[in-house]
């Protein structure tokens, strides 16, 4: 829960500079941007912790 925690306040924080960055006054840009970091960083925390888990 902790990195889930660190990715939506990640998500928020791509969310607000995007808006700022693209400056047209709408959502669906900055959000379309966040969402897209959004499913890269939760592929990036997958793939490292694949190979983490043991059984024993």
């Amino acid at each position: 829960m902790k990195n889930m925690r660190e990715n939506v306040f990640t998500f928020i924080g791509n969310f607000v500079i995007a808006y700022f960055i693209f400056g047209e006054g709408t959502v669906e840009r900055p959000l379309m941007f966040a969402l897209w970091m959004f499913m890269l960083m939760m592929g990036m925390d997958w793939y490292r912790s694949r190979g983490s888990h043991t059984l024993n």
